[in-house]
């Protein structure tokens, strides 16, 4: 807007204070059914041309840093319709050579059937895209800039988001195994757990009127009504239900499918002493 020929920013409205450039970068994280991967991409200009990268860029005067996130990783990669969560900003005062930058960061999860339909390909200043395993990042990649960090931190937002909210559920189709489960936990959470104990977690316990404990149609030990109390807490009480479906074309036994029960989900997570951990 003007006024007799002066813009706001000539008359002062604006101060003058150097102006750091603000960049938004994306962890996505896609599950194969197998691996927990990132999504990745080849740097095709300097600095750091030719190292892997997380996908992001600068952020346009007319986009939020959303909306730029967003509009990066579809030029970079290919990758679209996905929901960005924000983790944090990044302002090191020497975290990018070009000068001072900042960048706001974003994850976003894919399951198997959005990665089989994504077709991942470099674009823009990127030379290349691929999924890199989570794993070989933490144990031997050193990203540009101080996008390691940035994994990092999305990785522990996932973890505290695993606690209230249904995100592993994201990483997997409707329809899933328990072991698909239990790997994507683990590979979040970086440890393992007991596979009797995993089940019960998610496929649920229910106290039956002689004071015992039914697990999967099997009765458990007597408990004391005190204990029944504690586990009612700490145990999930069947957030997954059996679609009465099994894994098809395989050779051995096959798996049982279950999908996610949204509405019990709620009602455990509503109340104030649950958390979704072990």
């Amino acid at each position: 807007m003007e006024e007799n020929g002066e813009s706001r920013i000539a008359k002062g409205y604006t101060y003058n204070y150097p102006r750091p450039a603000v960049t938004s970068d994306c962890v996505v994280f896609g599950f194969d059914s197998i691996d927990l991967n990132i999504l990745l991409v080849k740097r095709g200009i300097e600095p750091f041309k030719g190292e892997w990268a997380l996908p992001g860029g600068f952020l346009h005067m007319d986009e939020t840093s959303e909306e730029c996130a967003a509009r990066e990783l579809q030029e970079e990669t290919g990758a679209s319709d996905l929901i960005l969560k924000q983790v944090s900003t990044f302002s090191t005062i020497d975290r990018d050579p070009r000068g001072r930058v900042i960048s706001v960061a974003f994850y976003a999860l894919a399951n198997p059937y959005k990665i089989s339909k994504m077709v991942i390909k470099g674009g823009d200043d990127a030379s290349d895209a691929k999924w890199v395993s989570l794993k070989e990042i933490q144990d031997k990649m050193k990203l540009a800039f101080d996008h390691n960090k940035i994994v990092e931190s999305a990785l522990r937002k996932l973890r505290i988001d695993l606690r209230n909210q249904p995100v592993a559920f994201s990483l997997l189709n409707k329809k899933f195994t328990i072991k698909q489960l239990q790997s994507v936990y683990e590979q979040i959470l970086g440890k393992s757990f007991d596979r009797g104990n995993f089940h019960k977690k998610m496929v649920g316990i229910r106290q039956d009127s002689n004071d015992s404990i039914t697990v999967l149609g099997e009765i458990e030990p007597t408990y004391s009504k005190r204990q029944n109390e504690i586990l009612q807490k700490r145990k999930n009480l069947g957030v997954v239900t059996d679609t009465g479906e099994v894994v098809s074309g395989v050779k051995h036994k096959p798996a049982k499918l279950y999908t996610l029960n949204p509405e019990k989900f709620e009602e455990i997570n509503e109340n104030e002493d649950f958390y979704f951990d072990f």
